[in-house]
């Protein structure tokens, strides 16, 4: 995401507020091929040794990776090196035998070597791909041994008082070796390291050594914050004259552990939280069938594991009405749980996401006591409208008796769509508000345990002339985020943070200590846009045509000095070796035009997946089309309208007019309907009944974006006069009867029958009519 903002440009976001499934890591491999040697799977060469060192400074990792690869044979072979990398990495450099690689564009045609040598083939070329990166070892000679260094820097996350990272694994592949890896850690002002975990492996202090064999790895740096309130550094390296690259990293102290997290709203002076009940509010709609109902029964289930076992719960599950679960508060233990997730597994979904009518029926609930209830909502953030103080309204807690946790379960790559609604309670009442991916769950069971900590709530980050950098609107005890931003030199140290948790906080960004901040402007400018240096530089000004010119000039010589492997770039050695390769070199080093030079051709499709796509993929809309909405309404709402007019002219035969409709679709749910209607409050909730009951198709967020459609539909009810309702009477009946009509006339006395036994008629003779 890119923000403009007065002398600042955010190039890219780190953070914990929305927490994402990492992507699916390319497969690690080792191929060869040759002369007469199609490309195949390494059967000669192989790995020798791979080792990894991790420069983690404050929440900034500077990656080395250094490997062997060996040809032990009598013949000479190429090899193709596949390599997975962390989230967000950017490759910053890559050497083979010590020799540097320069910056270069791969999508120059290759060229074969003359067989006179007058050039040499260029020994080694680093390609970034979508999930990782290839390198291409033009032949390494027999029994030689070459050495490959590849850089690469990334921001860690930050959770449960802890920087984080993923190291991808090594995968199947028999040919690589295990990495040894080395880390040494290095805290931001005001923090300190107090332990390293790695895998299985934990050691107290700042450093550690590990290996990281065919699975991923997960790093854990546990940091111990001095005092109550977060804490906020900047690492800044020049970018231009006059723009530097800016990490900025906020952390917030994990306090105190009570039974629900720390001990009270973190910074407060409120006493220590006695809080022992719990209720859950599940959002049961349409919708979050997408989500999983087996996903939202684990989160159920996880949360009950988080929580201490003495305390109580209740469950609302919600569409368009809210219902209690277990009715009445109950203790808390596995059977309990089970039932909990049980019931949200079961229930039948329907249309509507009436999140206040759910917060209503969790008013009567909550206890005057001070600090005792935690609302826990679980839902997908689909919503009909609201506005920010709805939910606080019908909550009508006072805020120090109830803590307010928005757990948001996204479905595929979507956002919620009413996040500002469901943070409305939770800056009121206090609590924190978490995003998630559905299909990040089980890989991240502990985020749960800590989406029910308390956070301080709607933080902004601001310099000195009021320009502002775009933040989460929270930060979680033990949480924090990290922003990467271009400012004015100078600029980030006067960054002041603000919010409050239930006392407002200002803390001003501290200059970090760490020896170094190399690393954050390729970081910077591999997500910039070619203007960025310009737009900072400007300010709110708009740049002439000589300083937009500058400007790039300047952007083009920041991306030299600081260059990335993306996918329209690429790092290549160049050759020594040929008559002319050092005048070759020369001219590549004063920015002449690059043409690879190889001796084998590559046995690779560079037709799709070479490179990394940058940007986000393009969705079709999944707005629901005109002709889709047409049909919905013909065959499902007009026959369901028409049920609903006939009943209501049983009360009132006069009742006739245009309906107004008013839908809200997404996701698959109609989540909110509105219908002005004819004055009749039976006809009128018939209405509302049926629209709700409408199916609109569900989206694939692998090819549509997530939307929502708005449809006004009128629907007119007119009664003809040749299809009148009859009404019959009887006899109790108030309607009169038309004795005219009526065969011999009106009846009169009779006296008593006595009927005749004798013959099946009894006195009743059939009328003979004689034949013809």
């Amino acid at each position: 995401m890119k923000l403009v903002s007065v002398g600042a440009l955010v190039v890219c976001g780190w953070g914990v507020a929305q927490i994402s499934h990492p992507a699916a890591a390319a497969a690690a491999g080792l191929d060869e091929y040759g002369v007469g040697v199609p490309r195949r799977p390494a059967e000669q060469l192989y790995e020798a040794s791979c080792d990894v060192d991790i420069d983690l400074r404050g929440a900034l990792a500077r990656v080395e990776v250094r490997q062997r690869i060996a040809n032990p044979g009598t013949t000479a072979l190429a090899a193709v090196l596949e390599l997975p990398l962390p989230d967000g990495a950017a490759i910053t450099g890559f050497a083979l035998d010590g020799e540097a690689a320069i910056a270069i564009d791969p999508a120059r045609a290759p060229q074969l070597v003359d067989n006179e040598g007058v050039l040499g083939a260029d020994p080694a070329l680093l390609e970034r791909t979508d999930d990782g990166y290839r390198i291409v070892l033009q032949p390494v000679a027999a029994d030689h041994v070459v050495a490959l260094t590849t850089r690469y820097s990334l921001v860690a996350a930050i959770s449960g008082g802890a920087v984080r990272l993923m190291l991808p694994g090594r995968g199947s592949a028999s040919r690589l070796a295990a990495c040894r890896v080395s880390l040494r850690a290095t805290a931001g002002p005001g923090v300190t390291v107090r332990e390293v975990r790695a895998g299985s492996v934990a050691t107290t202090g700042s450093r550690a050594i590990f290996t990281v064999a065919q699975d991923p790895v997960a790093v854990a740096v546990a940091l111990d914050v001095a005092g109550t309130r977060p804490v906020v550094w900047t690492q800044s390296q020049p970018v231009a004259r006059g723009v530097e690259a800016t990490l900025v990293t906020t952390l917030g102290p994990l306090g105190p552990l009570g039974p629900l997290g720390p001990l009270g709203p973190p910074g407060s002076s409120r006493p220590a939280s006695d809080a022992r009940r719990v209720v859950f509010v599940i959002d049961g709609s349409r919708s979050m069938d997408l989500v999983g109902r087996q996903q939202v029964a684990a989160v159920v289930t996880q949360l009950g594991a988080a929580l201490p076992a003495d305390c109580e719960v209740e469950a609302v599950i919600y569409d368009r009405t809210a219902n209690r679960v277990l009715g009445a508060f109950t203790p808390l233990t596995p059977a309990v749980t089970a039932r909990l997730a049980a019931a949200v597994a079961t229930h039948v979904a329907v249309n509507g996401s009436d999140l206040v009518a759910a917060f209503a029926a969790v008013a009567p609930l909550v206890d005057a006591t001070r600090g005792s209830t935690q609302v826990v909502v679980i839902t997908d953030g689909v919503t009909g409208p609201l506005d920010a103080t709805a939910l606080a309204r019908a909550l009508g807690a006072r805020p120090s008796t109830v803590d307010v946790h928005a757990i948001v379960l996204d479905p595929a790559t979507t956002t919620s769509p009413g996040s500002d609604a469901l943070r409305g309670p939770v800056n009121l009442y206090g609590g924190s508000f978490v995003e998630l991916r559905a299909d990040a769950i089980d890989q991240q069971p502990d985020l749960l345990g800590e989406a029910l900590r308390p956070a301080w709530v709607e933080l902004a980050l601001n310099g000195p002339r009021g320009d502002a950098v775009e933040i989460p609107a929270e930060v979680r005890a033990g949480g924090g985020f990290t922003r990467l931003v271009l400012r004015a030199t100078g600029a980030a140290s006067k960054l002041v943070l603000s919010g409050h948790a239930d006392t407002a906080i200002r803390v001003t960004a501290r200059a970090g200590r760490m020896a170094s901040a190399a690393g954050v402007a390729a970081l910077a400018l591999a997500e910039a846009e070619p203007d960025a240096v310009g737009m900072v530089l400007a300010g709110d000004s708009p740049l002439t045509a000589p300083q937009l010119y500058g400007a790039r000039r300047a952007y083009a010589r920041a991306q030299a000095t600081y260059p990335t492997a993306t996918g329209d770039r690429a790092f290549a050695v160049i050759a020594r070796t040929g008559r002319i390769a050092k005048s070759r070199r020369a001219m590549l080093a004063g920015g002449g035009t690059y043409t690879r030079m190889i001796a084998l051709e590559d046995p690779l499709d560079r037709s799709a997946g070479a490179r990394v796509a940058i940007g986000v993929p393009v969705r079709i809309a999944s707005a629901i089309a005109k002709e889709t909405l047409e049909r919905l309404f013909r065959d499902q709402l007009q026959p369901r309208a028409y049920a609903c007019y006939v009943r209501a002219l049983g009360t009132n035969a006069q009742l006739a007019g245009t309906v107004q409709f008013q839908l809200r679709m997404g996701r698959g749910e109609v989540s909110d309907v509105t219908v002005t209607g004819l004055g009749d409050a039976a006809l009128d909730a018939c209405l509302v009944d049926a629209a709700y009951s409408l199916g609109p198709p569900m989206p694939d967020f692998t090819i549509n974006a997530d939307d929502q459609t708005v449809a006004n539909y009128p629907l007119t009810f007119r009664r003809h006069q040749e299809q009148a309702i009859v009404i019959l009477g009887d006899a109790d009946s108030e309607s009169p009867i038309d004795f005219d009509a009526i065969h011999q006339g009106i009846p009169t006395a009779r006296g008593p029958i006595t009927p005749d036994a004798t013959t099946p008629l009894g006195s009743l003779r059939p009328t003979q009519t004689p034949s013809p």
